[in-house]
């Protein structure tokens, strides 16, 4: 059966592909539309901060952003799809009400809040799975907070200063997981967090983490266990298409965005439009298999290709769209998915969460490290080496660190510094499989850090919702149950997560091997956009003090001498970096 899945889909993938409609974008894409979503971002301030101020943060936050009142009990909220057991929450009234009873921890679905309890004490909470961010500082005399840091900067009580700490961070990982921001004095809230802010002081606490696996690894009905999985999938969907506005997903054709679209179908959903990506004929792509499954599931299709003109005309603004900036080179292509739903849909569904819940192929760097490397370290090394397989299997710039960071910057993170913040991970006894606690890891850093603010913040401007039903917290939990070799089964990656959705989609794509978007930078870099590069590094990154030139100039010319240099997604990592620290005008470090 595997030799013959693999026949079919080696034969799809390289069929021409079926004929969609096709935008070409090769120019800067404007916001366009006059659509809001229906919560806007928040932002205020307690103690000293003064009205003026507070004005300018409220000016960053556009047209629907709710600022908190200055005196007496009050919240405001950025949320959607919210419900407290069966019942849908849709107004900020009823969020109230529930924050006052002291249900918090009851609430599910996505949402950032910010109130004043009858005491006049400043609360803050972010969702359990991190779907919507929230950032803080404290600063003379108060603190201020807001959905994004531009509404911070604009009240002129921080310094633009770069945290060096975080600079190794986001090089390692191509995002910064963790409280920290790249703005130092800025700090995130984190998934499922609650902070108060009283008397000049800061109380944090969690009001739900991740549980713990099964205590029992004996045999469970499999076929219960998938009839389950089946029926909080389900749930999920239809938790976030109650109001109607999910009439847009995007589709790659692997299985997490293919079974979204297929059960969103199957319950029900008006006709779908459904939005691929390429980067034109010269790249491999997907189209193929995301082709497939809208005429399986009998959507209204539309191919989006991004020319490496498109990518160039849009990445400033994108990536200064973002809380810190993500070197992943999905940023552009999930604004012009978001850009090209916003005219038929307030929210648009996507597949991820799948890998990080479901023992995605990302994993299996880590376990092949557990299984064959884990005993050749030896000494003082082999304590933090479970730590370094996790940062190399990111397959940034882990290893590059001495020869990138300039020395200042190098010296703001000690030597195990990075690693030592992944031990508690690793030596927490909720999880005793090493595959739940990857799943713990990749949920919280890559899910909480990465993933959602990515998605949340670049469909803000477009006024479309992004809806991540694979990140629910319900399926979460669920997942945690599930025993390791369910999720990973030989060489099968989500064998459960598979079985469910088979009767929903063609064998070809659920047999098919994770290929993930192949964004083609190091193509690239190679021809289009190496000038454009060379321009940026060498005459905008260099001049804020963080990476050596020396580096980035043997980057540049191909002269990295590892064994697998990476080029393109390491140019690609210090491009986005450079245009982050530009477009919030930060200081050299």
């Amino acid at each position: 059966m595997v030799a013959e899945a693999t026949v079919a889909w080696m034969a799809l993938d390289n069929a021409a592909p079926l004929k969609h409609p096709l935008t070409r974008i090769d120019r800067r894409i404007e916001a366009g539309s006059n659509r809001l979503r229906a919560c806007g971002q928040i932002g205020g301030g307690a103690g000293a901060v003064s009205g003026e101020a507070l004005a300018k943060l409220r000016a960053l936050l556009r047209a629907d952003g709710q600022l908190l009142p200055e005196a007496g009990p009050a919240l405001v909220a950025d949320f959607d799809a919210c419900w407290l057991g069966r019942e849908r929450v849709s107004d900020s009234a009823r969020l109230h009400e529930l924050v006052r009873a002291g249900r918090l921890a009851e609430l599910r679905g996505a949402f950032a809040l910010a109130w004043r309890d009858d005491a006049g004490v400043l609360n803050l909470a972010r969702d359990a799975i991190g779907e919507r961010s929230l950032v803080y500082a404290q600063v003379p005399g108060g603190l201020i907070f807001a959905t994004n840091i531009h509404a911070l900067l604009a009240t002129r009580l921080l310094p633009r200063r770069i945290n060096r700490r975080a600079v190794a961070s986001y090089l390692t990982c191509a995002y910064i997981p963790g409280r920290e921001t790249l703005v130092e004095g800025v700090f995130k809230l984190l998934p499922g967090e609650h902070l108060r802010f009283a008397n000049g002081e800061l109380t944090r606490r969690l009001f739900w983490t991740l549980p713990a696996e099964a205590a029992s690894r004996t045999a469970t009905d499999e076929a219960a266990l998938c009839k389950e999985l089946r029926e909080v999938l389900e749930t999920a969907l239809a938790r976030r298409m109650a109001d109607g506005e999910a009439r847009a997903a995007t589709l790659s054709g692997g299985i997490d965005s293919s079974l979204v679209v297929a059960l969103a179908m199957r319950l029900g959903a008006p006709k779908l439009k459904t939005f691929s990506i390429s980067f034109g004929a010269e790249y491999r792509n997907e189209l193929p298999f995301s082709s497939l499954v809208a005429e399986h599931c009998g959507t209204e299709h539309r191919i989006l290709e991004l020319t490496p003109a498109g990518v160039l005309a849009n990445l400033d603004e994108t990536i200064a769209r973002l809380i810190d900036p993500i070197g992943d080179p999905l940023t552009v292509p999930n604004t012009v998915l978001f850009k090209e739903a916003a005219a038929d849909a307030g929210a648009v569904l996507n597949g991820e969460g799948g890998d990080p819940s479901f023992g995605g192929p990302k994993n299996q760097p880590m376990l092949l490290s557990e299984l064959y490397e884990g005993g050749l370290e030896t000494g003082a090394d082999a304590t933090l080496a479970r730590e370094r397989s996790y940062l190399r299997a990111h397959q940034k710039c882990f290893d590059d660190l001495d020869a990138l960071l300039e020395p200042a910057v190098r010296t703001a993170v000690p030597a195990g510094a990075l690693e030592r913040e992944l031990s508690p991970w690793f030596e927490d006894p909720r999880w005793p499989s090493f595959v739940n606690k990857l799943m713990a890891l990749n949920l919280t850093y890559k899910g909480g850090h990465h993933i959602l603010p990515k998605v949340d913040a670049l469909s803000i401007p477009f006024g479309v919702t992004p809806r991540s039903p694979l990140f629910d917290q319900d399926l979460v939990e669920l997942a945690f149950r599930i025993q390791p070799q369910l999720k990973l089964r030989g060489n099968v990656e989500k064998y459960l997560l598979k079985r469910a959705v088979a009767d929903l989609l063609p064998e070809s794509i659920i047999s098919r091997p994770k290929s993930g978007m192949l964004v083609p930078v190091e193509g690239w870099f190679q021809g289009p956009l190496l000038k454009e590069a060379r321009a940026r590094l060498l005459d905008g990154l260099t001049k804020y003090g963080v990476c050596q030139r020396s580096f980035i100039e043997r980057l540049l010319d191909g002269k990295v001498g590892v064994l697998k240099p990476r080029r393109g997604v390491k140019i690609w990592l210090l491009v986005t970096l450079e245009s982050w620290l530009r477009g919030y005008a930060m200081e050299p470090a």
